[in-house]
């Protein structure tokens, strides 16, 4: 059990750091939908700027990953700079969507070529063998998983571009925060924790056993997922 909950553990640790942190993901769409309702458009651009600076400057000192913290620079900046061209504070939350759109169809085309994009996401994360991924006894349930995610951005998806559509930008920033932490991560724990039930119930083997190239019967993927 306490492998278990450590596996959990390191899977939300890996999640949170993956979405950024909380200044990124709600602090900057909050400061600059109320900037945009007082006092203009041109100066919720500006407070998106600064945000994006302060956001900039904590990931280099505290972190040292200029790659995050210059990815969330542009991508706040651009956000802003979107809204601004379009003449709509929602803009800010379009490429968002966009992206959103995206994982939807990468999701559901990596199922259909049956490399499912759980796979590639604990593959790349753990390191593990990426021929044990795609056998049968272990793929399906990083399928299972997939499909989770899909459900998830795919009504993120339609309620997010219902309120673009509806002129919304207080609504929209208001789901860009329910959708990050507090819905994320008991996602994240229902992935891990049904991952790896599937992955039991398939009788599949475990990494190490596939490693080893041990024959069956196997005892299976314990935990990790």
């Amino acid at each position: 059990m306490s492998d278990r909950r450590s596996e959990i553990r390191a899977e939300l640790s890996e999640f949170l750091d993956n979405d950024r942190s909380l200044i990124d993901s709600a602090v900057a769409p909050i400061v600059f939908v109320a900037v945009n309702a007082f006092v203009g458009l041109g100066w919720a651009v500006t407070a998106a700027g600064v945000i994006g600076v302060g956001v900039l400057i904590r990931r280099l000192t505290t972190q040292g990953r200029p790659g995050y913290a210059i990815g969330g620079l542009v991508a706040t900046m651009g956000a802003a700079l979107l809204a601004l061209w379009l003449g709509r504070a929602e803009g800010f939350f379009l490429p968002g969507i966009l992206a959103n759109a995206g994982y939807v169809a990468a999701g559901v085309v990596s199922i259909i070529v049956r490399r499912p994009m759980m796979a590639w996401v604990s593959a790349f994360t753990r390191r593990w063998p990426r021929e044990w991924y795609w056998r049968k006894d272990v793929r399906p349930a990083y399928t299972l998983v997939t499909w989770f995610w899909i459900g998830f951005w795919t009504v993120r998806g339609i309620v997010q571009y219902a309120l673009f559509e509806a002129e919304q930008p207080e609504a929209l920033a208001g789901v860009k925060i329910l959708t990050g932490w507090p819905i994320g991560i008991p996602l994240v724990i229902l992935s891990y924790v049904y991952g790896t039930k599937r992955l039991r119930s398939l009788g599949g083997p475990s990494v190490e056993e596939f490693r080893t190239g041990a024959p069956p019967p196997w005892e299976g993927q314990q935990s990790g997922f």
